[in-house]
């Protein structure tokens, strides 16, 4: 397996393990100590498999963040940065669940529209204003 697929997998079963802990958190009367744990564990498998998959190398020696150097100009596309702000996000939704501030269908909609929007980044992976300079599409 090449290392890009091995990040993918990771990353792959951090976004599994984090729906399963919001799905314990939300339908549960209390929040429980292994959703917690699930929550922080998915995150972190989530963050390694990002930044795994962006620094691997792909199909040879050149690196995915210097394809999105050629492609948009920068390491960091628009698009990426947005999906880092989702992460955040998604980090911070387990207070609102823990204190009950938000339950019910609100909370899922929330959390699926989070990590939907995340997907649609990650798919599409639009340009946003991003573009290479005229030096760098020579």
């Amino acid at each position: 397996m090449e290392k890009y697929e091995i990040y993918r997998l990771i990353h792959f079963t951090g976004i599994f393990v984090l729906m399963f802990a919001f799905g314990s958190l939300f339908t549960g009367e209390k929040s429980t100590k292994a959703a917690a744990i699930g929550h922080g564990i998915g995150l972190i498998l989530i963050l390694l498999g990002g930044f795994g998959m962006h620094s691997s190398p792909i199909g040879g020696e050149l690196k995915l963040k210097d394809t999105y150097n050629l492609i948009y100009g920068t390491k960091w596309p628009l698009w990426l940065l947005l999906k880092v702000v989702i992460w955040v996000l998604l980090g911070g939704a387990i207070v609102l669940a823990k204190r009950r501030l938000i339950k019910g269908a609100f909370a899922w909609i929330l959390i699926i529209g989070l990590a939907l929007g995340s997907y649609l980044l990650a798919y599409k992976k639009p340009a946003m204003g991003n573009t290479p300079t005229s030096e760098q599409s020579k």
